[in-house]
């Protein structure tokens, strides 16, 4: 998506797009004779929408658009993300985006060139919530959710994201959708606005799209797989790892529990970790391990890749991608050792035996958050006004949830207590 042509033909319109710390997107309007004016000065907003739902004082804050991110999407609209700056002109460093560019632009040289790609599952729900349709894994069969993913896609492949393939899910009405390897920032961007486009053509079709961790009891829920390609490394599933791949790995297991307060960041998220043979619920790498928290493809030279599977599509993508490079580059720098890998059986989960039994990944996001403020390395990756935020607007949507009384227990206890 970065870098794809700016043809500005026909745009009356420009969507000033940014993202608040729990990686909603907003955005506001202006006319495109204000696109210089954006540029060299910024457009003046209320900072405190990137609070999100935590937003509590005004604040006058500046947008700039990323030209490389500027995309005409037709109708007389084109679509840019933006920086966000304080009123003197200097970058907000508490601007989730700005935490990812920060650590790209002073990256070693162990990293470069890495790439990202990406697997994005969710749901298609009919107007009563439930799901469109009851086929089920790569099912061919043509149905209402084919349509909606047609012409998603081709909205996507138009404004330069490159969607590689989609696919019906194991649980009706799921599906996945797939985007090719681009440099972090810019899959980062591509994310969001895959999400939104998703969204916006499922409800001109009359259905809704969910990015929900899992919004069914009795169904799987829905992750966000990210493929993290090393140029440098030819990765082997059969022999062993090239040494920087082995370090990579190492540290993004050396810190996975903190880094599940960034890839499963709602009380939801922990329904779908520990919840089935294919969800990640122990700090484990392998190369055919379904429950795996780290997959490393048994394929070689570029299609090599290192799969986090810990994530869900509700994750702020900026704040996300920014643990895992953190965590990489600890390991790299650190020289971690990689422990043996836990693979399965063909029948089923049986992972090899070791000393001693594998870490667990957090149960529950008051766990993660605490993981998280307990390690020095990610804690020292973000400002801390921004990790302020997020931390108080969890820690607030967990204690709500703490106090809800729900349909379980009312069956099991209303009348038994």
């Amino acid at each position: 998506m970065r870098g794809h042509e700016r043809d500005l033909t026909g745009v009356e319109w420009l969507r000033l797009m940014f993202v608040d710390v729990f990686g909603a997107n907003h955005s506001l309007q202006v006319p495109v004779s204000r696109l210089d004016v954006a540029l060299e000065r910024g457009i003046g907003f209320d900072g405190s929408a990137l609070e999100g739902h935590a937003r509590h004082l005004e604040s006058d804050m500046l947008i700039r658009p990323d030209t490389e991110t500027l995309v005409n999407l037709g109708d007389g609209v084109a679509r840019a993300v933006c920086t966000v700056h304080t009123p003197d002109g200097e970058r907000w460093r508490a601007d989730p985006r700005y935490a990812l560019e920060s650590l790209l632009d002073h990256a070693p040289d162990a990293l470069a060139g890495l790439t990202v790609g990406a697997e994005v599952e969710f749901y298609l729900l009919d107007h009563e919530g439930l799901p469109l349709d009851d086929a089920g894994y790569f099912d061919d069969a043509e149905s209402p959710g084919k349509e909606v993913l047609r012409e998603a896609s081709r909205r996507l492949l138009a404004c330069g994201v490159p969607v590689d393939q989609w696919h019906h899910e194991g649980g009706p009405g799921q599906y996945e959708l797939d985007l090719g390897p681009l440099d972090p920032l810019g899959l980062a961007d591509a994310l969001l606005f895959t999400k939104q486009v998703l969204r916006e053509v499922a409800r001109a079709y009359g259905y809704r799209a969910t990015f929900m961790a899992r919004p069914f009891a009795d169904q799987p829920g829905s992750g966000l797989h990210l493929h993290q390609r090393l140029p440098a490394a030819a990765v082997d599933g059969v022999g062993p790892l090239p040494a920087v791949a082995q370090h990579v790995v190492a540290g993004q297991l050396e810190h996975a529990r903190g880094l599940c307060a960034l890839a499963a960041p709602t009380v939801n998220s922990y329904k779908r970790l520990h919840s089935g043979p294919e969800a990640p619920g122990a700090v484990v790498w392998a190369h055919s391990n379904r429950a795996a928290l780290v997959r490393v493809s048994a394929f070689q030279g570029a299609e090599a890749s290192i799969e986090y599977r810990g994530a869900d599509p509700s994750a702020n993508p900026y704040l996300l991608l920014t643990g895992l490079l953190v965590a990489a580059l600890d390991g790299v720098d650190s020289q971690l050792e990689l422990a043996a890998p836990a693979e399965e059986s063909a029948g089923g989960f049986d992972a090899q035996p070791t000393e001693s039994r594998p870490e667990p990944l957090p149960r529950d996001l008051h766990a993660a958050l605490d993981a998280l403020t307990a390690d020095d390395v990610l804690v020292d990756a973000f400002d801390h006004q921004l990790l302020a935020r997020l931390l108080d607007g969890r820690r607030a949507e967990a204690e709500e949830y703490r106090g809800l009384v729900s349909d379980w227990e009312r069956e099991q206890y209303l009348d038994r207590a």
